[in-house]
């Protein structure tokens, strides 16, 4: 279509939080496309490409790209305590770890300020620091800053009485764990857990948690809620159609090269976004019934739906006199699908 494919691409890098950038030094449009990151041995690997004209190709205009990991989410909050108004600094998802936190009353340094710093899920850090300001200085409208540095960069937020319409504060985090596919067709139950975590505990040991189902109250007060297929439908399930399931494997001349295992991939795509427990098997020619579980992503956003990946890897030795073979459950069904299966001797495996 007269266009040329570009393409960026960063290796060994983490966390996984990594953003592309293209521009052009002639000022053409472009409308890059960014893949998920993929990790392997604890590191990542992530790809953008763009399409550009042949004729500014071949004009020899220049294309650059490149990569920043994710800049970090400042705020900064008051609140009363006591005889004092406590500001709140909080620096959430950035890495790497290297960060400097610096408060100023108008234009000097202040110290006296309390900080915490962690490490989530996923690599990527947050930190809190906490400046208690006596009532009086809080009362004159003097100006508060917050100065956050990292990888180069200044971040600033500013407070001061009057600017900032919130008058309490929660300074906590909730996070809902999503249940195990695996749970919810093995147990036929699924588990959520809510997640309370804050800097002062007796903040985070006096909240209350409530649990919901379409909106009514659920009879549970603790940070977990199992629910019985039986009872109900199962939170997170979504039924629909059934999707198209495939098995691909590494081309032959890249397994000759590629070590002592091989590495197969089940894609599971359809038009809608629902959930699946995908699962795999290896047998000599009579099935056994025995599952193992592969690396499952995420579903993934497509042009035409929505995908769902496995990956799956088997030794050479077994590859050479197994059939390998990946099960999908769909959402709502108690029986997987008729299994996609592979294997040397048939040969029948589409190659990626």
């Amino acid at each position: 279509d007269n266009t040329i494919t570009v393409g960026c691409l960063a290796l060994d890098f983490f966390p996984s939080h990594l953003e592309f950038n293209w521009a052009s030094t002639h000022g053409t449009s472009l409308n890059p496309v960014q893949y998920l990151s993929v990790q392997k041995n604890n590191k990542y690997t992530k790809v953008s490409v763009v399409k550009v004209l042949k004729s500014d190709w071949d004009a020899k205009h220049s294309f650059n790209c490149s990569a920043a990991l994710s800049t970090p989410k400042v705020t900064l909050l008051s609140a009363p305590k006591e005889d004092t108004q406590a500001l709140v600094c909080t620096i959430e998802d950035y890495a790497p770890k290297q960060l400097k936190i610096k408060w100023k009353k108008n234009t000097d340094d202040v110290s006296g300020n309390t900080d915490w710093k962690s490490e989530s899920s996923g690599g990527m850090y947050s930190a809190v620091s906490i400046l208690n300001v006596k009532n009086t200085d809080w009362d004159n409208r003097d100006v508060y800053t917050c100065e956050v540095t990292h990888a180069g960069t200044q971040y600033i937020k500013k407070a001061s009485k009057g600017t900032d319409p919130l008058q309490s504060l929660s300074p906590i985090t909730v996070t809902l764990n999503q249940p195990s596919p695996k749970e919810i067709f093995s147990n036929k139950e699924a588990k959520l857990e809510c997640v309370i975590t804050g800097k002062e505990q007796s903040i985070v040991d006096n909240t209350t948690i409530t649990w919901q189902i379409d909106g009514q109250d659920v009879a549970e007060t603790q940070s977990h809620l199992t629910v019985h297929k039986g009872g109900m439908s199962p939170i997170s399930l979504s039924k629909g159609e059934r999707p198209k399931v495939t098995v691909h494997v590494l081309q032959e001349d890249a397994i000759k090269v590629a070590g002592s295992e091989i590495t197969l991939v089940c894609l599971v795509t359809s038009s809608k976004l629902q959930d699946y427990y995908i699962a795999w098997s290896e047998h000599t020619g009579q099935k056994n019934g025995e599952y193992t579980d592969g690396i499952n992503f995420p579903p993934q956003k497509t042009k035409t739906g929505y995908s769902v990946t496995s990956v799956y890897t088997i030794t050479k030795e077994k590859w050479n006199t197994h059939k390998v073979g990946c099960y999908v459950w769909p959402a709502g069904s108690d029986v997987h699908m008729d299994p996609q299966e592979v294997s040397k001797v048939q040969g029948n495996s589409l190659e990626c």
